[in-house]
Order: C-alpha cells, then sequence, then structure tokens
C-alpha cells in the first residue's frame, strides 16, 4: 500500500488549490508543511515496507518538478507564478516516489489537463463577476498528480 504515503502531500496539494482559486496565492508555508510531511511519509513507508530507496526518489522528483517548472517559468516571464513552481514541487515529491514513469506521466497529464483547463476557464470566468481572468494552474498540477498516481495503482 505504498501509494497512502502520497496522502499527506495530496492533502496540502488541494488546499492550495483552493487557496489559489480564491485568492490566486498558493501560501508557502503550506508547500513547506506538505512537503515536510510527504517526506516523513517516504521515510517512514522506507521503513515498514523495507524500500530504503523511497525517500530519495521523493527528493529526486521534488527537485525535477520545481526546476524544470521553474526554468518554465524563467523561459517565459510572467506566464507561471512562483506558487506554480512550488506546488511543482510538492507535487513533484507526491508522484516521484512511484518513480520516472508515473513522473513522466505526470508531466504529460499536466500538458493535457492545462490546455482543458485554459480552455474551460475564461468561459467560467465570463459567467461569474468578480473573478479573475487569469487561469490558476495550482489545481491543474495537483489533479494531474492526482491521475498519475491512480493510474500506477491501477496498473
Amino acid at each position: 500500500m505504498p501509494y497512502l504515503c502520497c496522502l499527506p502531500g495530496l492533502l496540502c496539494g488541494i488546499a492550495a488549490c483552493v487557496t489559489d482559486l480564491r485568492r490566486r496565492t498558493v501560501p508557502r508555508r503550506l508547500i513547506m508543511a506538505g512537503i515536510a510531511t510527504q517526506l516523513l511519509a517516504c521515510a517512514l513507508l522506507a521503513w515498514i515496507a523495507g524500500d530504503p530507496s523511497a525517500p530519495l526518489r521523493a527528493c529526486t522528483g521534488l527537485m525535477c518538478g520545481a526546476g524544470v517548472q521553474l526554468a518554465l517559468a524563467l523561459i517565459r516571464p510572467g506566464a507561471l507564478g512562483f506558487g506554480d513552481v512550488t506546488a511543482s514541487a510538492l507535487v513533484g515529491c507526491v508522484v516521484g516516489v512511484f518513480g520516472p514513469v508515473p513522473f513522466t506521466r505526470w508531466w504529460l497529464l499536466m500538458g493535457i489537463c492545462g490546455l482543458l483547463w485554459l480552455a474551460v476557464w475564461p468561459r467560467y470566468a465570463k459567467r461569474r463577476p468578480g473573478v479573475d481572468a487569469r487561469a490558476p494552474f495550482v489545481p491543474v498540477v495537483v489533479a494531474a498528480g492526482l491521475l498519475a498516481v491512480l493510474s500506477t495503482v491501477a496498473d
């Protein structure tokens, strides 16, 4: 049941989605708490299940997720915010536990979900007065991570 170890990170990711949707901010303390509890859950998985590389895979996913997203944010300034980068670090830590194939699947799903989100969000924002027209991307990052974990469990 190694998929249960991803719950702390995904729950913090869902909380970050709510704040991103409501206020367009991603609390760094929430993300840091999510990463800390996720790494603790990975250490517990390593101890209980006898998988000593789980925390290392989680740290690798964290660094790769944040690194790629930061590179994309620096290539085109203004397209992504730092909250998107930190959310990618959290979800990368979650998905990274399962290895490189689910991590790659997460990025592919993030692209597909992002395109769908960009098609749907402007229509939603037009119908609701006072809703920011800029699309929040943390829900896309977290939803793609959840789908990647669920697809791993189904394999």
